[in-house]
């Protein structure tokens, strides 16, 4: 059960580059091998103004985000093939953007850390979670992301105008 539907424009972003934030809504990469939390998780996302897709393994999730980049990645740890220290800390080197957020119900202590180390998550939430909090955490991850995402807009586009004021300065000069 791949779903690939969003209700968001398809984003072009190269892999390995920034993604531009999404001005309307999130955008949410569920990753979880169990096709009813994905349901769940898709359906609390779209109820509250977030496009979501989602992946059943590791493999899918990174083949989704080469073709479109998500603002969030929710991974479950315990998947086959990839688990979701691994995925997420393949997420990380190609798209370090991207916030991730470990959500397991089965995760040892062990597994957290090779996650937090590996995949640098920003959060780890238990299964079951609470549906508000889960929404909380998650719009303030990516309201964080955003803001650092719009002062370094501010500052390279400050770097630009300081580069142009320069050069002209220099033509004027010579004139």
């Amino acid at each position: 059960m791949e779903n690939t539907e969003s209700t968001s424009p398809t984003d072009t972003t190269e892999p390995g580059t920034t993604p531009e934030p999404s001005a309307v809504q999130p955008s949410i990469l569920c990753v979880d091998d169990e096709p009813n939390v994905l349901s769940a998780l898709t359906r609390l996302f779209r109820a509250n103004g977030m496009a979501v897709r989602v992946a059943e393994s590791g493999a899918a999730g990174i083949t989704m985000l080469e073709d479109s980049v998500a603002d969030v990645v929710i991974s479950d740890m315990r998947m086959p093939g990839m688990d979701g220290a691994e995925f997420l800390q393949a997420v990380c080197k190609r798209w370090p953007d991207t916030v991730r957020i470990l959500l397991s119900g089965q995760a040892d202590a062990a597994s957290i850390i090779d996650a937090v180390n590996q995949g640098e998550i920003s959060r780890y939430i238990a299964k079951p979670w609470e549906d508000e909090q889960l929404i909380a955490q998650v719009q303030e991850t990516v309201d964080r992301v955003r803001q650092m995402r719009e002062r370094g807009q501010i500052a390279a586009t400050a770097q630009r105008r300081a580069e142009e004021l320069r050069a002209l300065k220099e033509s004027l000069e010579q004139n």
